[in-house]
């Protein structure tokens, strides 16, 4: 390293050297916009499909509020039924649940005048989950006197309450 650069500079010389340096300017910041159309157009685009998700997902929870009212008012029959004064009242309430929850998702010439074992056979189309027991017990219940309703076991019970529920939740809708 003794070459003719080194040379000519000598330790003593060496604050004066660097106090004639001067910093070099800083290129400006890149932007973070995009550079190109074409990133542009892939930035709408995600922007609108984000809109469009969001706004699909608002419209299906207005659309499927019948459904919370209708879970939320068989919580309350089922807290009910503990209460044995109180248990044949709640109990038929329950196909009451089912046909206005059926009449707040479909049309009413559709459901309306359903009854018996059309009734059935459409909670079957619907969503298969009632079986023949747990039918037959719901078209019974809203005219049997209530210490017949009363007397149901606990499992039948819980079979009803159980297919209700899940009518209620996954039931598709006829048009």
């Amino acid at each position: 390293m003794n070459g003719p650069q080194n040379a000519s500079l000598k330790p003593a010389d060496t604050p004066v050297a660097l106090s004639t340096l001067q910093e070099l300017p800083l290129p400006q910041p890149a932007s973070w916009a995009p550079q190109t159309p074409g990133w542009l157009a892939v930035g709408i685009v995600l922007i609108l499909l984000a809109l469009w998700v969001a706004w699909a997902g608002w419209r299906r929870h207005r659309r499927e509020r019948y459904r919370r009212a209708a879970l939320e008012e068989l919580k309350q029959i089922e807290a009910t039924l503990d209460d044995e004064s109180r248990r044949a009242v709640a109990l038929a309430a329950i196909p009451a649940l089912i046909k206005r929850t059926s009449l707040a998702a479909m049309p009413k010439e559709h459901v309306a005048a359903l009854s018996g074992n059309e009734w059935l056979a459409f909670l079957k189309r619907t969503n298969g989950r009632f079986d023949e027991r747990s039918g037959a017990l719901l078209t019974v219940m809203s005219y049997a006197p209530a210490e017949e309703i009363a007397a149901l076991s606990k499992n039948e019970i819980d079979t009803l309450l159980s297919a209700t529920r899940d009518w209620i939740q996954r039931h598709h809708v006829e048009i």
